[in-house]
């Protein structure tokens, strides 16, 4: 900011800076001294718009009440705006700031990308749900009352969670959908909050925690739960409508794959969130190989564990496990993160 000269009243200093204010010249003014009579300073902002400002003075106090120099209101409104302009744009840096803040995933990844919230609510929910249901029903293995026919709480919880009904499933000859042909849908996405022990527990949410919560952040809350319901279900369908062992038996027996007739039979008590957690996997592997502005790329290093638990688990080192459900879940996801594609 720079001094071009003075003028001999506030009136006519603040009428020139006016003026100046609606040729886009920033200026302001201020008295020399406290005293009555003192001359007002003009200083302009801008350095290159020392000499312009200069000639203008000049012309102002040759006739300092010409109509021209009248434009108090349309200097007011002038800077109404670029006070308007200023503070929208403070909003918009402290804006940028809280992003930067919260730009970071789970997965240790910087976010390079707005954020469509900052909670995960539905990621916390899940959580929450799969450890209340977890422990109600004693991790997939309710204990019976000692009293005849009297149905524990773990009990009633099991079956209503579970995909089907344990006493309907005998009473139909084993129909895997009675529970659900009844109009009992919850059945197709409460298995998920299930599980069989505190380690597959943990596992799930776990990876429930640093894949959801990303998803959540970028797409919001909606989007993860259709995703999370679309996978699990998904997954949920491949497990219980795949062969049961006894089917697969003749297939496999006597060939080196004969193990795939324990490890990858159907079944409709299968428990867990795996398929949804494989289905959030799923959805952030192919998202980005087919979007390549898409903010979030997971590391090789993960990839790897998941697809190789994937396939650990369908050989004979591992117990009893859905396979069909991990499968489900994986091949939704990924056509989930596919049809992002044709979303942009």
């Amino acid at each position: 900011m720079r001094r071009i000269g003075t003028l001999s009243s506030s009136e006519l200093a603040q009428r020139f800076c006016d003026f100046l204010v609606t040729q886009s010249i920033g200026a302001m003014c201020d008295a020399e001294t406290d005293d009555a009579g003192s001359d007002w300073n003009i200083w302009v902002r801008d350095e290159r718009q020392i000499d312009q400002a200069k000639q203008e003075l000049a012309e102002f106090c040759s006739d300092p009440g010409a109509s021209k120099y009248q434009v108090k209101r349309e200097a007011t409104l002038i800077r109404q705006e670029q006070i308007a302009a200023e503070t929208a744009q403070q909003k918009r840096a402290a804006e940028s700031a809280r992003i930067a803040n919260v730009n970071k995933s789970t997965l240790g990844e910087p976010i390079r990308a707005p954020l469509k919230q900052s909670g995960i609510p539905v990621t916390v929910a899940v959580i929450i749900l799969s450890v209340i249901a977890s422990l109600t029903t004693n991790f997939g293995d309710p204990r019976r009352s000692r009293v005849p026919g009297k149905i524990t709480l773990e009990e009633k919880a099991y079956d209503t969670l579970s995909f089907v009904n344990r006493k309907d499933f005998l009473k139909s000859g084993g129909n895997s959908f009675v529970s659900v042909e009844t109009g009992q849908v919850w059945r197709f996405v409460t298995p998920m909050f299930l599980h069989g022990d505190e380690f597959h527990l943990l596992f799930n949410m776990v990876w429930i925690y640093f894949l959801g919560s990303v998803i959540e952040k970028l797409h919001g809350s909606l989007f993860l739960a259709v995703l999370l319901v679309t996978t699990q279900i998904a997954g949920m369908l491949l497990q219980v409508m795949l062969p049961d062992t006894a089917a697969l038996q003749p297939i496999f027996q006597g060939t080196p794959l004969d193990f795939l007739a324990q490890t990858m039979s159907g079944s409709p008590f299968a428990i867990g969130a795996s398929g949804a957690v494989y289905g959030l996997f799923g959805f952030l592997w192919i998202r980005p190989k087919v979007d390549r502005g898409y903010p979030i790329h997971l590391v090789k290093t993960n990839v790897v564990l998941m697809l190789g638990w994937l396939v650990i688990c369908i050989t004979p080192l591992i117990g009893d496990v859905a396979n069909g459900a991990h499968i489900g879940g994986l091949l939704a996801g990924a056509g989930f993160g596919f049809a992002g594609k044709f979303s942009r």
